[in-house]
């Protein structure tokens, strides 16, 4: 979204408080060049005052720390991307690793979003997520070597390197706290950056996807299909019985469908799901969820936030649906803030991975993984004839 439709949008939903709630972001955030001379001219100030410590200067030593400060950044996988753009920036400055620095926000441990936001998902929700998917997460990017988790920021202070070579974004400072850029990663991509290897399995993740496919799936190959079902957008959510329609028209002696819902967290199992295994353990178990994906011959869904992360990992093979409405709070808007072309795949995306600009509508779905299917056989004919050449596909 323009930083105009920004002003507009915020206008419109929420009046004066969205024009504060635009001024803040975009300070957080800048897109206008007025912005960053500002911020420019504050940390210039304020890095004066700047002492480095002794804890500052161990955990910047030979890594890049990334600052994902809750009091302007989301809880969501958002901070997978800045992770993936973060590990290229670590390759090309020459860095060992990557230590992760949390800082909680200000309204019990994260910042202020929309009253609508606020409806659907409180503070409790989002800061539970934190601890049992986004930290977990930090695990399946090997680079990782710490976290912290500062309460506030006089920890933060004496945590965070002066040295904005070892610091990501590098302009980020406690007094005046910004997000990474979302659109980091895309504009590496397209200059010519080596993007991959990013997140992967762990090896528990694994053997835990291995006992759960070898328990439902008997040797066929295995279809996960992710069910978005989210409070904040329903409009965008997942049409169950398109997505039930299409795994009963497949050949069961070829494939088991398994499905992750994503529901809320003690939400019951949707009735029509009856007839297909279920994985309710991955809608809680992040690291058994991107092994059950890495394992499977395809995963399908509407874009969502756990599938973020399934895009930063080359092993998965996916095809997600975004449907193509750019407007408020939807998944295609989202890609866009993240600096993707409308229509295409994502910039880094490998042959095996592939977005689909539809509803994920039956009439859409079974074309698009029929293409998907023959893509993949040609894969498998590549790897019996030229492994190198197929290696990461199957």
């Amino acid at each position: 979204m323009s930083t105009f439709r920004g002003f507009i949008y915020g206008l419109r939903t929420e009046g004066p408080r969205g024009l504060l709630r635009f001024a803040r972001n975009e300070l957080a955030a800048p897109r206008l060049a007025l912005t960053r001379r500002l911020r420019r001219t504050v940390t210039a100030v304020g890095d004066r005052f700047r002492r480095t410590t002794t804890a500052s200067a161990a955990w910047s030593d030979d890594c890049l720390q990334v600052v994902w400060d809750l009091s302007v950044a989301p809880v969501s996988f958002a901070l997978a991307g800045a992770l993936a753009a973060a590990e290229v920036e670590r390759r090309r400055r020459g860095l060992a690793g990557i230590n992760v620095l949390l800082l909680a926000g200000p309204f019990d441990g994260v910042k202020r979003e929309t009253p609508a936001h606020e409806m659907a998902e409180d503070a409790a929700a989002r800061t539970w997520r934190l601890r049992h998917q986004l930290v977990p997460a930090l695990a399946m990017l090997p680079s990782v070597r710490g976290v912290a988790l500062c309460a506030d920021r006089q920890q933060a202070w004496s945590l965070i390197t002066d040295d904005p070579t070892r610091l990501y974004p590098d302009d980020y400072r406690v007094f005046l706290p910004r997000r990474p850029d979302p659109a980091a990663l895309c504009a590496l991509a397209r200059s010519g950056a080596a993007v991959w290897p990013l997140f992967g399995a762990t090896t528990q993740g694994l053997r835990l996807a291995d006992e759960f496919v070898g328990r439902v799936a008997g040797g066929r190959r295995t279809v996960v299909i992710t069910l978005r079902a989210d409070a904040l957008s329903p409009a965008h959510n997942s049409r169950i019985d398109d997505w039930v329609a299409f795994a009963d028209g497949l050949d069961p002696a070829r494939y088991a469908v398994i499905f992750v819902h994503d529901g809320a967290v003690a939400a019951p199992i949707p009735a029509a799901l009856a007839r297909h295994a279920v994985c309710p353990a991955a809608s809680l178990d992040i690291e058994l969820r991107l092994g059950l994906y890495e394992r499977a011959f395809l995963v399908m869904g509407v874009m969502s936030d756990p599938l973020m992360l399934a895009c930063h990992d080359e092993r998965v093979r996916y095809q997600i649906f975004v449907p193509p409405d750019h407007e408020g709070d939807s998944p295609a808007r989202a890609l866009i803030e993240a600096g993707h072309r409308i229509g295409g795949d994502l910039e880094f995306a490998r042959p095996w991975q592939q977005l689909v600009w539809r509803t994920d509508e039956l009439a859409a779905i079974r074309p698009a993984f029929a293409a998907m299917e023959a893509r993949l056989a040609a894969f498998e004919a590549m790897e019996r004839t030229e492994p190198a050449a197929g290696a990461h596909a199957m």
